[in-house]
């Protein structure tokens, strides 16, 4: 029946009016946004909560007196002696060097000319991207700002060398400018921020002090002139986030600098030339103008012009601003572009906290200021957490491309509480569990936090609704061709890995790549960066093939195109992923075994490579990697490895001291090294050899229980075994970070496609606790497709792992009978305990059968007696050779049905639906 049209108009007008009248409500909002100060991340309504919070909340009270006592000195000092901290803030200051304006090179990577005048002095801006190092490639040591010179006109820093031998040289001082003015800007912060919770006037006159000098000086400058990375008061727009604080501090100062006379006329003009080099400099193609958003939001936010102010905020909320690879992108590109279905931006994870961390931080502050930016954008929410789910069993996340050591970051979760409680997002228990692991498990203190956690977390987290924190057994990052498999999530007996390889940004050039974990600590992990992006070793080593744990095709594997520096993509093709179970996110069919097969055509050399990786669980606290690498190159392929610790021990299999000769590895020369295997010193070989190899790595710590990785390589002729010492791994934990790294090198002589390299990985504690004791190569076929092993263990089970560089290929041999990609048998007391096919049709062995009818079908079956454990993501027929009975049951979570029997000469076959974690008992 339809609706009369008189009480549609009237729905109609009724819906209207609403929307009407919330857009007022909005606007109202919105528009008295600069009618009271502070305003941008909290408002005067705010101190009472947040003065409550310091009272009753243990980590907050903490977090002030952190703030009071760091800034209480120098406001105690500026009573008497003002002009102590202004003369060190870095200025122009010499009459007719005043700079307005600033010309960068043409890459923009440093001040190359200066020109103008100004009536006042001018803040000094950074002549380099990047800090200063040595030419024997040590880092400088920060400065104090006790140890400034009081007026300083040079443009040479007297620094220390963190160099064994500890001189200090005149050198450039580089980005150290804008660091050494962003931490006298953070205490005008933390001074503004205690004058306005206590009304104490010494805080707010040494902040304002600070504020008005760099303001006035600042009023005067021009933007650099050079390419749009340049930004405004540093040499790159991401280094113009040093001065976002003074724009805090001027909204809790405003209106005490009213009311004692500041001259307030230089602040519109400069936070509008924040918010314009912001919104439309830096580049949008990479995590810079994410991070540009605290800068550009709040000065966008101190705009007293409406319309100038809704037109930045314009920006972050619905336009992107993009000119060539220059620009902004708004949230909805945001979304749609630089995260994940699961909110991983699209870059490492050490990229991840950076970017996202900002848009959250402006989003809290778009809030408070009546923007609904968590309800429009829940993606933001997702962001907050998602590191968590690709963490290692210590909470490290995966070190991939250029970055240092990275986990979840406690500021990107509380942030993201804050919101989801707001909106009382469905989100929120996985947000308070994945919060329970940070401060149960890893150790999270809030009182760590900032000034950001005391203005703006929750007073406490939200009580837990009986969720806890699960972490999928793999997962899959698509841009970087990262993919992840574990077992097991307790921090000393866990397992996992990661493969990965491909061209992004910030990527390495690494082929099929691998980190793994053991005893507590990522054993073998991604090296992360050089000093700088620039710095030779970080473009001779950190960013290429020899820094990585993969294979070297032929001594020359290196990017298309020569990479002399920077932060960009390295072309370096990308990994392509072949089979995988569990695929990411899905359930596991075996409590034991898991693998990933990816394939990669090395682009330098055009060499065909493959690789096979798998956990195997032998016990709920041991286990061991498998790694099955092929790489055809015709002319030799170089398997590198890298593992944290002392030093690295080659052994016979019967475990006895190989002997080894000091040698130089044969590098290649034209094209000279392109992998960097040059910078692995010290090498040692064992020369050729076509007997087993196990290499143990030694990671003992005084007084901590000692660690070890032992890796143990099948026999194969014409290989050789070096070790040797890596530069340091800048993404070990703290003991062997600034240590060398011991790396191991197997060479093989010709093609290693068909006698591929075969080692099996295990972590352990303690000096003999290692648990695998013996692996040997089983003889295939003459194709060299297949690859079989056979693993003895000292609990006495053994496992036969089978592996095929292809789904169509078949093993008959001792037995067994294999079609498919990857298969494990397990065995204990030399009977049958499981039948692992991860990926195949077909797996055999002492008359039990599994065949799933498929290419790629994933069944496990656990025998239990005479009892089956069973998962397959397929119908599947398993044939058992024990039983005279007339029917099966299958149980699965409490329901039963019937499954026919088929006798056959060998026994019964069975045909099992789709099903997890069923049990099979016969009647």
């Amino acid at each position: 029946m339809k609706r009369p049209l008189a009480i549609l108009n009237r729905n109609k007008i009724k819906t209207s009016l609403l929307i009407l009248f919330i857009i007022l409500q909005i606007t109202c909002i919105q528009a008295n946004a600069q009618s009271e100060h502070p305003h941008i991340l909290v408002k005067p309504a705010d101190k009472a909560f947040i003065l409550q919070k310091i009272e009753k909340e243990t980590w907050a009270k903490k977090v002030y007196d952190d703030i009071v006592e760091k800034v209480t000195p120098y406001v105690e000092r500026h009573k008497t002696d003002p002009e102590w901290i202004l003369s060190r803030y870095l200025m122009n200051r010499i009459h007719g060097k005043r700079y307005t304006r600033f010309i960068s090179d043409d890459d923009g990577t440093e001040l190359v000319g200066y020109d103008g005048d100004a009536p006042y002095p001018t803040v000094r801006v950074s002549p380099h991207k990047r800090p200063p190092i040595t030419a024997d490639n040590y880092s400088y040591r920060f400065p104090s700002i006790e140890e400034l010179v009081p007026n300083d006109t040079s443009m040479k820093m007297l620094l220390q060398r963190n160099a064994p031998d500890k001189k200090k040289e005149w050198v450039n001082p580089q980005s150290f400018v804008e660091k050494i003015n962003g931490n006298i800007n953070q205490l005008a912060l933390d001074a503004a921020i205690v004058f306005w919770l206590t009304g104490k006037e010494e805080y707010a006159k040494f902040s304002a002090d600070i504020l008005s000098q760099w303001a006035r000086g600042a009023f005067y400058q021009n933007p650099i002139e050079g390419p749009c990375r340049t930004g405004f008061l540093s040499i790159q727009t991401l280094g113009d986030g040093n001065y976002e604080t003074l724009t805090l501090a001027y909204d809790f100062l405003y209106n005490y600098i009213h009311k004692n006379n500041y001259e307030t006329k230089w602040y519109e003009n400069v936070f509008e030339k924040i918010a314009h080099t912001m919104t439309f400099r830096g580049f949008w193609n990479n995590n810079w103008f994410a991070a540009q958003t605290p800068a550009m939001v709040f000065a966008a936010l101190s705009l007293e012009d409406k319309k100038r102010r809704d037109y930045y905020l314009n920006f972050y909320l619905n336009k992107d601003t993009i000119s060539g690879s220059c620009g902004h992108l708004a949230l909805p590109s945001v979304v749609s572009k630089w995260l994940t279905p699961d909110g991983h931006w699209k870059e490492p994870g050490g990229y991840h906290n950076f970017p996202v961390s900002s848009l959250l931080v402006s989003g809290v502050a778009m809030e408070k200021n009546g923007y609904s930016v968590f309800r429009d954008f829940p993606a933001l929410l997702q962001a907050s957490y998602v590191m968590l789910k690709y963490s290692f069993p210590n909470f490290s996340a995966p070190s991939i491309g250029d970055t240092g050591p990275v986990s979840q970051s406690p500021e990107c979760l509380e942030l993201g509480l804050v919101m989801a409680k707001k909106y009382n997002d469905p989100l929120l228990p996985q947000l308070t569990a994945a919060m329970d692991v940070l401060i149960n498990k890893k150790g999270y203190k809030r009182s760590s936090a900032d000034y950001i956690g005391l203005l703006s977390y929750l007073p406490s987290i939200p009580k837990n609704t009986g969720i806890t924190y699960q972490w999928p057994r793999s997962g899959e990052l698509d841009f970087a061709k990262a993919y992840v498999q574990r077992n097991g999530t307790d921090k000393e007996t866990g397992l996992m890995y990661v493969v990965q390889g491909a061209t992004y940004n910030h990527n390495h050039a690494n082929g099929m790549s691998m980190e793994l974990y053991g005893a507590g600590t990522v054993m073998g992990p991604d090296p992360g960066k050089g000093l700088t992006y620039e710095a030779p070793m970080h473009v001779n080593y950190y960013a290429q093939w020899a820094a990585h744990n993969t294979v070297v095709a032929g001594g020359q594997s290196g990017p298309v195109n020569n990479f002399k520096g920077g932060g960009g993509t390295k072309n370096m093709g990308a990994i392509a992923l072949a089979a995988m179970e569990p695929k990411a996110n899905n359930e596991a069919i075996s409590p034991f075994c898991s693998f990933t097969t990816t394939n990669y055509t090395e682009p330098s050399t055009k060499t065909k490579q493959q690789r096979t990786l798998a956990i195997i669980r032998t016990a709920p606290s041991s286990g061991y990697y498998v790694d099955v690498f092929r790489s055809a190159h015709p002319k030799s392929n170089e398997y590198i490895y890298h593992n944290v610790g002392n030093s690295i021990a080659l052994l016979s299999a019967e475990r006895r001291p190989l002997a080894v000769a000091n040698v130089a590895f044969p590098i290649s020369q034209k094209p000279f090294d392109p992998p960097g295997i040059r910078e692995i010193t010290d090498t040692k070989t064992t020369g050729e050899t076509n007997k087993a190899v196990t290499a143990v790595f030694d990671l003992h710590e005084a007084d901590k229980v000692s660690k070890f990785m032992q890796v143990l390589f099948s026999a194969e002729e014409g290989r050789s075994f070096y070790t040797g010492s890596g530069p340091q791994t800048n993404t070990a934990d703290v003991a062997f970070r600034n240590k060398p790294t011991p790396t191991l090198i197997s060479r093989q002589q010709g093609e290693a496609w068909k006698r591929p390299f075969v080692a099996v990985y295990e972590p352990y504690i303690g000096k003999d606790n290692y648990t695998v004791s013996k692996i040997e190569r089983i003889d295939t076929d003459s194709t060299g497709r297949f690859t079989a092993m056979q693993v003895e263990n000292t609990n006495g089970s053994k496992q036969f792992i089978l592996q095929s560089d292809g789904a169509e290929a078949k093993i008959i041999r001792n037995n067994i009978t294999f079609k498919g990609n990857f298969a494990v048998i397990g065995l204990a007391d030399n009977l049958v305990h499981y039948l692992y096919l991860g990926s195949g049709s077909h797996v055999s062995y002492d008359g039990f059968v599994i065949s799933t009818g498929l290419a790629n079908g994933s069944a496990n079956v656990i025998i239990n007696n005479k009892n089956l454990e069973v998962s397959c993501n397929q119908s599947t027929t398993i044939l058992v050779p024990f039983t005279n009975d007339s029917k099966a049951v299958l149980t699965v979570d409490g329901k039963q049905s019937t499954l026919p029997l088929l006798k056959v000469k060998s026994g019964v076959e069975i045909k099992v639906p789709p099903v997890i974690n069923g049990s099979i008992h016969f009647q």
